[in-house]
């Protein structure tokens, strides 16, 4: 196997990866849309279980293993039902690095740039880390700000 291939390989760890999402909503207050959406949702490659709280207006998500992460395509099935997503949290598991003078959080093939506050930066690059965090997916790398964080395992 070509070295670059290896180091690839060794740099996304299989156990890395977005596991849960729960998302706030705006407009899912009734069994259609909220039956509807659990419908699509499932649809969705990786997505394992759909929980969804009319009272609540919320969506979790929980993913298999090695599945991807996909805010936007999450959006797009949202919006021909008139439900908007007002805010991503994120559980995941995965690494803090550094680069150019920033951190990012890489889950998988996932890379989000963490918001600077307390919890990120006590995050020490480069071990495995298991993370609770308020995503804002409208920026490019997507912005994680950190609520808590535990070292996992090597």
């Amino acid at each position: 196997m070509p070295l670059s291939v290896l180091a690839l390989v060794a740099a996304t760890p299989a156990w890395a990866q977005v596991d849960k999402i729960a998302m706030r909503t705006t407009g899912i207050s009734c069994g259609l849309c909220a039956g509807l959406s659990e419908l699509y949702f499932k649809r969705m490659p990786g997505v394992d279980k759909v929980a969804i709280s009319l009272s609540q207006e919320a969506i979790m998500l929980s993913y298999k293993p090695g599945a991807p992460f996909d805010p936007e395509g999450i959006r797009k099935i949202l919006e021909p039902l008139k439900v908007g997503v007002e805010q991503f949290q994120v559980s995941a598991r995965g690494r803090v690095q550094e680069q150019g003078g920033k951190r990012f959080f890489v889950a998988g093939k996932t890379k989000f740039v963490l918001a600077a506050n307390a919890n990120a930066a006590a995050i020490p690059p480069g071990i495995p880390v298991s993370i609770e965090a308020i995503l804002n997916d409208h920026l490019a790398p997507m912005e994680l700000k950190i609520l808590n964080f535990k070292p996992l395992p090597q």
